[in-house]
């Protein structure tokens, strides 16, 4: 480890810094002001002010040694001489020395070159350069030679012209004629004025005038040369961030990527600064330091010599960019590699099968230079994501992006209409998931002393109701043995941490979270490490945090709002909704707002009722149609299979050679081996086996027109019950390809060639999923063929959006990779869809439903609700407190529970042909991966 710098040394590096830089700027532009009574005043400060800065530099001048350059010591003479300015040298000098002090006080505007420095070197490098003094010798040359000719020519013809602005004389000096044609060149403004003259002036003011226009452009030209190679010099220039974010990789390409990581720092602008309220608490020893979040600075490091188009808007002016190969450590050093707290690795699609090797260099490079930062790396290949684990080490984080697109297009396709959820929760509009860690022993001793009874617990069913009045839905914790510590310039780090979602439930015996005693509905406060929520930014949850180390994060046990004992232990709130006005001193929610008093009970009477018809019931899904070819193609096939035993899938795939991967490859991928000469499936199909008891049969095309062949293939057997269009990575217009498949398989629809199954759900993968938003039109209920409206839903997805939010959203929240892997893999828990339709019970009250009886009514079944979706399809992410809408608007909930913990007592198995409300609850829980 290096030695640390000693104080005088960390002082002196301040100078550099930006702020510093202005303040000395303007110190030494007051001081040389010409008003004589302010200097005497101001002399006694300056003298203290710039003999520290004089010191400072001195000091800096040492520790450099021999790296410094001849500029460093020329800069610092002058240093010297303008402290000595200060001085009242007036008063020790002779009346003829006293004259040159103004001189020596004008040095001082020589020290302003030191904040230019970099430019005046750059500058002074390129004007230097063999190539440009040759330029500038010619166009001299030129402009000179010409009016020493002119200048001839007319001192032997003796021709009287006004040289020197004092009237035609015949004798006048040859310097005033060098000048005077010298200025026909230089300006066409020279030009003589009128005719009135002697016709050999004139041409010659003429021929002057022209030659110099075409002179002044030739120069224009080199000084636009020279702005642009100054231009292209800073780009070269190390950037001077520090724990700022490194983009590394096909930065052109990711403009979706860094305006979501723009648009989410610019959501959290509150955070940049220290709240009053939040110091005054710290000063009076009654709450956790205040923190302060710094801009969003970045750094992208690409290949090509311009930086992207997207840069020049205004919301990019903290982001910068340099050039340079991402495995050469000169380029990481100018990108600020060393100094990054957090970098993103995407991974070069153009590199095909090595794609993931030039990743793996690029991480390795990186963390030559910086060991501590934290790297969230795309990764193509799923075999590859250990490897690149074992090469970036502790605090790298492998992002398999295609199987994650996989299992995130699968449960859009289980779940209708859970894309209007995501939709929130996967882009900055909305409320997402965010996480805070306690750090420290202090904050760990104070949240440990919130424990009762003898095993030192917290009810979570009061932490979440305290939580929901911060605005926040507590959706779970971290535990952990070790206290996290964060040190200067890192990332909060998650390492070591158990997360545990959904602390109603209890976690799975064995697991890491049981070993730490936590049981359903009580949270072991000694290893309570941090929480997890759902909320509109950063700040409510971390408001809330400071609540709870401050005592008034955990609401009464008694009150209005509280009401029985939820299942395991937890208390059920069963009362009204607090409004968001605040907590009271002991951290209670205020008085119900979510009901009217005349229509409470109804209410309550509802969402019980509606609470014991739910039902594990899952979705029909037995046949799906596969248009088209994705990477994350294999990933949603294997998902599938998991999820859906028995499933039957068509595969209709193109041989054309416009897709990144050879046939046989895709095909490979899928878990199909074709013989060295052996013909593809084409048309007559070939089987593959699925797990679980599931089948595909793959059918491929020459041709470009797949949607027809899809329609024929899936005619042959029984029809399906959902149909998936993926975007083929290649392309003039990926969109319209998938838009013209989808107005294919609409006609098919339209004319009866396919026959429908039921409530047809058609999964299309856009890009861009407003240019898709033109097709919906033509899959309508009545164009298709379909009795009702229901009878058909089309989900358009972007997954390239989801893509580059995911990547941004795991750098910037700690923890919330490993979150979404437990609600889209296999086990854990599940984000599900229940249907808000109990029988009688939507006749019996139509007054508003607060978020707090829905969440009361669920928590005796171990489901959090985190959404309400409406009757006219808006999804209400994370409520307002005081929000209540009317019960017959309610159409489903989406709550964080496991699917089979959602049967009751009084579950009603749904006979044959019952086609009844109450066999309609859970429409379907996530997928296994």
């Amino acid at each position: 480890m290096a030695p640390r710098p000693s104080p005088l040394l960390r002082l002196a590096a301040a100078l550099e810094s930006r702020p510093v830089k202005l303040a000395i700027s303007l110190l030494i532009v007051a001081s040389v002001l010409p008003h004589r009574g302010l200097e005497d005043e101001l002399r006694p400060y300056f003298l203290g002010i710039f003999g520290v800065e004089l010191l400072l530099r001195a000091a800096l001048l040492r520790q450099r040694g021999r790296e410094r350059s001849r500029l460093d010591v020329v800069l610092f003479a002058f240093d010297v001489i303008a402290w000595l300015s200060f001085l009242p040298l007036e008063r020790l000098l002779d009346a003829h020395a006293a004259h040159a002090l103004p001189v020596l006080r004008l040095s001082r505007l020589f020290l302003l070159l030191r904040f230019t420095r970099e430019i005046a070197i750059d500058l002074y490098g390129i004007l230097t350069r063999r190539e440009l003094l040759e330029q500038f010798g010619l166009v001299t040359l030129a402009v000179w030679g010409l009016a020493f000719g002119s200048s001839v020519v007319l001192s032997h013809l003796a021709i009287p012209h006004d040289y020197d602005g004092r009237g035609p004389v015949p004798d006048a000096a040859f310097l005033d004629r060098i000048w005077w044609s010298f200025r026909q060149l230089e300006s066409a403004d020279n030009l003589v004025d009128n005719l009135h003259v002697h016709p050999i002036v004139a041409v010659i003011s003429l021929g002057l005038t022209m030659v110099g226009v075409f002179v002044t452009s030739f120069i224009i030209g080199i000084g636009a040369n020279v702005v642009h190679q100054v231009v292209r010099a800073a780009r070269r220039r190390p950037v001077g961030y520090a724990g700022h974010a490194l983009v590394i990789g096909p930065v052109h390409e990711a403009e979706m990527l860094v305006q979501e990581f723009v648009r989410l720092y610019e959501r959290h602008r509150s955070l940049r600064s220290i709240r009053l309220s939040e110091l005054w608490l710290w000063l009076l020893r009654r709450g956790p330091a205040p923190t302060r979040h710094a801009l969003p600075r970045m750094t992208l490091l690409g290949t090509e010599d311009d930086p992207p188009a997207y840069l020049y808007a205004a919301s990019m002016r903290w982001i910068v960019y340099r050039r340079g190969d991402s495995a050469q450590p000169e380029a990481l050093a100018i990108a600020g590699a060393a100094r990054a707290k957090r970098a993103l690795i995407l991974a070069r699609h153009d590199a095909g099968p090595d794609a993931d090797a030039v990743t793996a260099m690029a991480l390795s490079s990186f963390r030559t230079q910086n060991r501590r930062g934290h790297v969230f790396v795309e990764v193509l290949e799923t075999r590859n994501r250990d490897l690149i684990q074992a090469v970036g080490g502790p605090g790298t984080y492998p992002l398999d992006m295609q199987r994650f697109l996989g299992l995130f297009l699968c449960q859009h396709l289980i779940t209708p209409g859970v894309e209007a959820l995501y939709i929130d929760l996967m882009t900055s509009d909305g409320s997402e998931f965010y996480t805070h860690v306690f750090l420290g022993a202090g904050e760990a001793r104070a949240v440990a002393a919130l424990g009762e009874g003898p095993g030192g617990e917290i009810s979570f069913s009061r932490m979440a109701r305290a939580a929901h009045a911060q605005g926040v839905v507590l959706a779970g914790v971290f535990l952990g043995d070790a206290v996290p510590e964060r040190r200067e310039g890192e990332l909060v780090p998650v390492d070591g941490l158990v997360q545990w979602l959904n602390p109603l439930l209890d976690p799975p015996e064995g697991s890491p979270a049981w070993a730490l005693g936590a049981r359903a509905g009580r949270v072991p406060a000694r290893h309570l490490r941090g929480l997890i929520g759902v909320s509109a930014t950063y700040a409510p949850l971390r408001r809330y945090g400071r609540e709870l180390l401050m005592g008034r994060g955990v609401a009464p046990a008694g009150g209005a709002a509280a009401g029985g004992a939820a299942a395991g232990g937890a208390e059920a709130a069963r009362g009204g909704e607090a409004a968001r006005g605040g907590a009271a001193a002991g951290g209670a929610e205020a008085a119900r707002g979510g009901a009217a008093a005349g229509g409470a009970e109804a209410a309550r009477a509802w969402t019980e009722a509606w609470a014991a018809t739910l039902s594990r019931r899952r979705r029909h899904l037995d046949r799906v149609l596969v248009v088209g070819y994705s990477p994350a193609l294999p990933s949603l096939l294997r998902a599938l299979a998991q999820f859906v035993p028995g499933v039957d899938v068509t595969l209709v795939l193109g041989e054309r050679g416009d897709e990144r991967m050879p046939l046989v490859d895709r095909l490979a991928s899928l878990g199909m081996t074709l013989g060295s000469d052996g013909p593809p499936p084409g048309t007559d199909g070939a089987k593959l086996s699925l797990p679980r008891g599931g089948r595909a049969t793959v059918y491929t095309h020459r041709g470009h027109d797949l949607a027809s062949l899809a329609v024929r293939c899936a005619a042959r057997g029984a029809p399906p019950s959902a149909a998936v269009f993926l975007s083929e990575p290649e392309g003039l217009d990926r969109d319209a390809r998938t838009a013209m498949r989808l107005i294919r398989f609409a006609r098919a629809l339209e004319s009866r060639e396919l026959a429908h199954g039921g409530r047809l759900h058609v999964l299309a993968e856009f890009s861009s999923v407003a240019k898709g938003e033109h097709v919906r039109s033509l899959l309508d209920a009545g164009r298709c063929g379909f009795a009702g409206p229901d009878r058909l839903r089309l989900s358009l997805v972007s997954t390239e959006r989801i893509k580059n939010y995911f990547m941004v959203h795991s750098a910037f929240v700690p923890g919330v990779t490993t979150l979404y892997e437990e609600l889209l893999g296999e086990g854990g828990q599940d984000l599900l869809r229940i249907e808000a339709r109990p029988p009688g019970a939507a006749e019996q009250a139509h007054g508003p439903i607060g978020f707090g009886e829905l969440r009361a009514a669920l928590e005796p079944r171990g489901a959090i609700p985190v959404a309400l979706e409406l009757d006219d399809g808006a999804v209400l992410l994370n409520p307002e407190p005081g929000s209540a809408p009317l019960a017959a608007r309610i159409r489903a909930v989406y709550a964080l529970a496991r699917s089979e913990d959602l049967a009751v007592e009084s579950e009603r198995r749904p006979r044959e042909g019952d086609g009844g409300d109450a066999a309609r609850a859970v429409e379907a829980p996530p997928i296994s991966a």
